[in-house]
């Protein structure tokens, strides 16, 4: 039951890409609108990283299904770009640009600082930079929910009032 829950986050990000799509043709969303919405799907992703420290004890395991559909959905991406050179007009050309269609904007925002010297920006690097920074996010998250599972803390713990009048 628990890889099910994993097996759903991961596949999760493809709800986000069709209703946003419609949503942006429909309202005419750009900018700083898509920014923002890049950053609460980082930070849902964060959320699912954490949520998968429940569910696995092996951070690789957890990092492995909980991206494994982006990791196959660059690679349709990247097939389509680089060897066919162009998006078949059906389900396997559309589904990998939706999965990633809600990090995009943050993404192309840190491949033009990266790159910034290059003229030329490719989908398929864009979406490299998208599925690191989701690899990245999905670690820290389940990094901080192992912990916390742990039981360690950043922090120490302070003394409460009954153990500083045991000493």
């Amino acid at each position: 039951m628990r890889k099910l829950q994993l097996w759903t986050l991961a596949i999760s990000p493809f709800g986000f890409g069709y209703p946003l799509d419609s949503a942006m043709m429909r309202f005419n969303w750009y900018g700083t609108t898509l920014t923002f919405i890049g950053v609460l799907f980082y930070g849902y992703w964060y959320c699912a990283g954490y949520l998968s420290a429940n569910w696995t004890e092996s951070i690789t395991e957890s990092t492995l299904v909980g991206n494994s559909f982006a990791m196959v959905s660059f690679v349709l991406i990247t097939v389509q770009t680089v060897v066919v050179r162009r998006f078949m007009p059906n389900i396997v050309g559309i589904s990998p640009q939706m999965f990633f269609l809600p990090s995009l904007r943050l993404a192309a925002q840190i491949e033009s600082v990266l790159l910034f010297f290059l003229p030329i920006r490719y989908f398929w690097a864009t979406c490299f930079v998208s599925l690191a920074l989701m690899v990245a996010v999905y670690r820290a998250g389940h990094k901080a929910g192992s912990n916390r599972k742990r039981g360690s803390s950043a922090f120490p713990k302070t003394p409460n009032m009954v153990d500083l009048l045991k000493r």
